[in-house]
């Protein structure tokens, strides 16, 4: 999720309505949002770098005015200087690069296998151009002005967004449900990252509950890119009851999504490590599916493609990565109160032993390593060293609101509902209630 400082995301730019009839309604969220924003504290930041004030461009038809074009991509587990001296430039060029991408705070660490790059080369060998490509909304630059002078610089591509309302009702899992309306895995991911505390996504969910998501959805040329933060989130379900929460910035030091009562909805432990919610093996006796024989199943699986990511549920230290057994590839972090989470079957480890790691970050990816009958994630809970059902274990929640700060959390509530009650719904039901005509079209057809 984005680490924004202020409460709502600055770039909002309202809501397009097509009648001309909700105009009124237009105005009033419009002036709703604008008297919300002015009521929250900005908090400092460190200055990001600037991004180019125009987009720059490569050079036209490079041949023609005496260039060759150099293009690569970044290889799976290669570094950021191999992928430009395998692509062809020379160790003079590439130093060059690194040198002005760094003075643009370019982060090579982060380089991502199948991310491309361009660079225009003169006659002489000397940089015209390079460009690197992170995604469809991010991009940095050397380019060489007319006195000849290289300078970088990082574009962002603007998006246009929309503040929306997601709802509907559950009919098969909140995840197959979300991704039926043609919203992205992201947005399930963000979802669960607020509500999923309290809910265990898995077994809670029953058809028929209902869920409601308050998000501003980024958009490039209609097509959904990203969401930024989520500003409420609500489920209410046959097992759960309705939970809600609100995020809100109460202070330099608290801040979060909290309940109406001021609860803090961040728990000590999430519900699940990944986002695929299908369990095929709970905690328990059964019968192995390899050896036949009667035992005890000490974990949770979850099947899922590999290649699935696989977050830690909770804060804590790396205390083993690597083959263990019928587990395969594995991981195990040792967290507060003698609890140890282990993640086995895993297709690739990205974590080292000694490592910290915060919640819900990906250490890891579904496989089907060691004694294994198809790609999925063995995830269990050992207690002092005893193996416990995840249920079992204690969630203590994270620091409440002060009793100080209740009365202006009641009154952001007060602005979030209207904010929330006004948004542009999108929703499970008309989903498919499309797909449904579409059917009844095609049938006739």
């Amino acid at each position: 999720m984005k680490k924004l400082t202020n409460l709502l995301p600055l770039r909002y730019k309202g809501f397009i309505l097509a009648a001309s009839g909700f105009v009124a309604l237009l105005l009033f969220t419009g002036a709703m949002y604008a008297l919300f924003r002015e009521q929250e504290p900005v908090t400092p930041s460190a200055a990001p770098v600037a991004a180019a004030p125009e987009l720059p461009q490569l050079v036209e038809d490079p041949a023609a005015h005496g260039l060759t074009e150099i293009n690569g991509r970044i290889g799976t587990g290669q570094p950021f200087i191999t992928a430009l001296l395998d692509a062809g430039l020379d160790r003079a060029l590439c130093d060059t690069v690194q040198k002005h991408l760094e003075g643009a705070a370019f982060n090579f660490r982060q380089c991502m296998p199948g991310q491309a790059f361009t660079a225009q080369v003169d006659s002489a060998g000397a940089l015209r151009a390079f460009r690197y490509e992170v995604g469809k909304l991010l991009s940095y630059w050397i380019v060489r002005d007319n006195a000849g002078t290289l300078s970088a610089s990082r574009w962002e591509t603007p998006v246009e967004t929309q503040l929306v309302a997601i709802e509907g009702d559950i009919h098969t899992s909140v995840y197959h449900t979300i991704l039926s309306m043609g919203e992205k895995p992201q947005l399930v991911a963000d979802y669960a990252d607020v509500l999923g505390y309290d809910i265990d996504f898995i077994f809670d969910p029953r058809v028929g509950d209902r869920f409601s998501v308050l998000v501003e959805k980024e958009l490039l040329d209609g097509e959904i890119v990203g969401y930024g933060r989520i500003l409420a989130a609500s489920y209410n379900g046959e097992i759960t009851g309705e939970v809600r929460g609100y995020y809100f910035n109460a202070d330099s030091t608290l801040e979060g999504w909290f309940a109406p009562d001021g609860e803090n909805l961040q728990k000590a432990f999430m519900r699940s490590p990944l986002s695929i919610l299908r369990v095929t093996s709970s905690f328990g006796m059964r019968t192995h599916p390899i050896s036949g024989r009667r035992k005890m199943h000490t974990g949770i699986d979850y099947a899922a493609p590999t290649g699935t990511p696989v977050w830690s549920v909770g804060s804590g230290t790396v205390v083993f990565t690597g083959w263990k057994g019928g587990y395969g590839k594995t991981i195990e972090v040792k967290h507060a109160g003698g609890v140890k989470t282990r993640y086995g079957h895993l297709s690739r480890i990205n974590v080292k032993v000694g490592q910290r790691v915060r919640q819900h970050q990906t250490i890891g990816a579904v496989g089907s390593t060691g004694y294994s009958t198809g790609p999925h994630l063995h995830f269990e809970y050992l207690v002092g060293g005893q193996f416990v059902p995840p249920r079992k274990v204690k969630n203590p929640s994270l620091k409440r609101l002060p009793a100080e700060r209740m009365t202006a959390f009641s009154e952001h509530m007060r602005q979030v509902d209207s904010l929330w009650n006004a948004a542009h719904k999108v929703s499970s039901r008309d989903r498919r209630i499309a797909v449904a005509g579409a059917s009844v079209s095609s049938r006739r057809g």
